[in-house]
């Protein structure tokens, strides 16, 4: 009896053996294999270096330390990309599941403090920038969650050294993350679960003339958080004006913050991306805009609001465009030897609706915007346009209470030489229009208007033009009938080279025109 005992342990201790022996051998084996892998089994254009890998069969895990991956042109021989990361962490691999149902699942994925360094160069081929789109690997994959912390990315442009995109900081959380049969043929081939992301201290290159950063943004399934957003032009407006072909606003936009609810961000119909939210609020827009007149003008078409969503190469649908506290300067240089003229909007709110693309008529755009008008003047407006409708017919009503006729010398002077005097005390008109053609109703009550003419240096009255305009300007609104003057204009043509605010701008000159000259 004792004999048998003692045959069974000694069989149990060797079975123990063999098993932790090929254990060891295993893991060594697995290791040993990785790390051939990553060193003999990379494309030639990858070189990866690395301080140590170590790996657990018990825990299905993988650990890199201070991986360097580079990515190196075919066309140029210069890195075009590199990641560094401080640790690369992969646990909970089910071997059951690779062997026998041919699924990849993971439980986690981690990287620490990723650094990723672009280098672009537009003289490369696209291609050699691009991933390859085979999309024979047939494997599911299935990882629980994929997490990064401090993570940095860097865009430059390789001809000139230049910075074109950076953020820091950056924290992000995918949860479920799926990949199958269904999925790879996607534009995202992937589908995913709640996710949250956040990055600090964006900058980015709009383009040739513009910049935009963002002091730190929140992302997640609910809602996204952007906070001291800018976007301004990079020159000063004198070097704007040496430098461009044509017109272009020089902008300064300053946001305090943004916030979206219920954003959702799709691929529809194979490859077209649609956004959708519920709100969006913007919060204390600061927005400044200068255009010098006196540089080639643009003469390129410009759509109508309507048109411009409806030809968007994405699907959009914002159900509620909400702008608070918002002031909006516009400056325009006319004459050479004279400062810009002004004019602003302070106070600003506007609730607009239906920002899409993808409603059905007769579902419209409607814009309510309520603002101070030159710094004093209450000014109401609403704004209609179906997007489908495509001769983008549309309604713009305004209301202007107590407007002081001298609080638009700022803009009247240096750019037309005239000085307004006198009070308007209400005005109210209606716009009808097309891309084509609009129609005004413009009815306003008015007392002591004035218009003095100034001679060329904007400083003396030019007396006798000042004479002959007043003959054909009413003093005051009020006659026997009524307390207001009425005009109304038809087939007021549109400029198509210009923009959507310059047609509700010849259209209201006209009505104004109109009701100011004595019949």
């Amino acid at each position: 009896m004792e004999k048998q005992k003692k045959k069974w342990l000694k069989i149990v201790g060797i079975v123990i053996a063999v098993l932790f022996l090929g254990f060891f051998i295993t893991q060594y084996v697995v290791k040993s294999k990785l790390e051939n892998t990553l060193s003999t089994k990379l494309p030639e254009t990858l070189k990866l270096t690395y301080d140590d890998l170590h790996f657990s069969l018990l825990q299905g895990q993988v650990t890199i330390d201070n991986i360097k991956l580079t990515s190196f042109g075919k066309t140029v021989q210069k890195p075009n990309a590199e990641l560094k990361l401080e640790h690369l962490i992969i646990s909970g691999f089910g071997y059951w599941n690779f062997l026998v149902n041919n699924l990849i699942q993971v439980n986690d994925v981690y990287f620490k403090k990723p650094d990723i360094s672009y280098y672009h160069n537009a003289s490369i081929p696209e291609e050699e920038y691009q991933a390859s789109q085979s999309n024979s690997f047939d494997k599911r994959v299935e990882i629980k969650q994929f997490k990064i912390d401090e993570g940095r990315v860097k865009v430059i442009n390789s001809e000139t050294d230049s910075l074109k995109l950076q953020t820091q900081n950056i924290n992000l959380k995918i949860k479920n993350i799926l990949y199958n049969e269904e999925t790879k043929n996607r534009k995202l081939p992937i589908d995913f679960g709640s996710y949250s992301l956040f990055f600090d201290s964006f900058f980015a290159q709009m383009g040739d003339y513009e910049n935009v950063t963002l002091k730190q943004a929140s992302v997640t399934n609910k809602t996204i958080d952007l906070t001291e957003f800018k976007l301004y032009t990079k020159y000063s407006k004198e070097t704007l004006s040496k430098i461009i072909p044509f017109q272009r606003d020089h902008y300064n936009l300053e946001i305090d913050s943004i916030v979206v609810n219920q954003p959702k961000l799709d691929v529809v119909r194979d490859s077209v991306f649609s956004f959708d939210s519920n709100k969006i609020v913007v919060y204390q827009p600061d927005f400044k805009v200068y255009r010098d007149k006196l540089v080639t003008d643009d003469l390129r078409f410009k759509p109508l609001f309507s048109r411009m969503l409806r030809d968007l190469k994405f699907d959009l649908n914002v159900e509620n465009l909400i702008i608070q506290d918002a002031d909006i300067e516009y400056s325009e240089k006319a004459k050479l030897n004279k400062e810009a003229g002004n004019i602003n909007f302070g106070k600003l709110n506007a609730d607009i609706k239906h920002v899409s693309n993808t409603y059905q008529s007769p579902t419209k755009t409607t814009i309510h915007v309520e603002s101070q008008f030159m710094q004093h003047a209450p000014l109401k407006v609403d704004w209609s346009f179906d997007v489908n409708d495509e001769s983008d017919l549309f309604k713009f009503q305004a209301e202007i209470d107590d407007l002081n006729a001298s609080y638009m010398n700022q803009y009247m002077e240096p750019n037309l030489n005239i000085r307004l005097e006198g009070e308007l005390n209400r005005t109210y008109f209606t716009i009808s229009g097309t891309d084509n053609l609009s129609s005004i109703d413009f009815k306003v009550k008015f007392e002591e208007f004035n218009v003095t003419a100034l001679k060329e240096d904007g400083n003396e009255e030019n007396q006798f033009l000042s004479k002959v305009i007043n003959i054909f300007v009413s003093k005051n609104s009020s006659n026997k009938k009524s307390a207001f003057k009425e005009a109304t204009r038809h087939d007021i043509e549109r400029q198509k080279t210009k923009s959507v605010f310059n047609f509700i701008w010849i259209s209201t000159q006209a009505g104004l025109l109109k009701a100011m000259i004595i019949e």
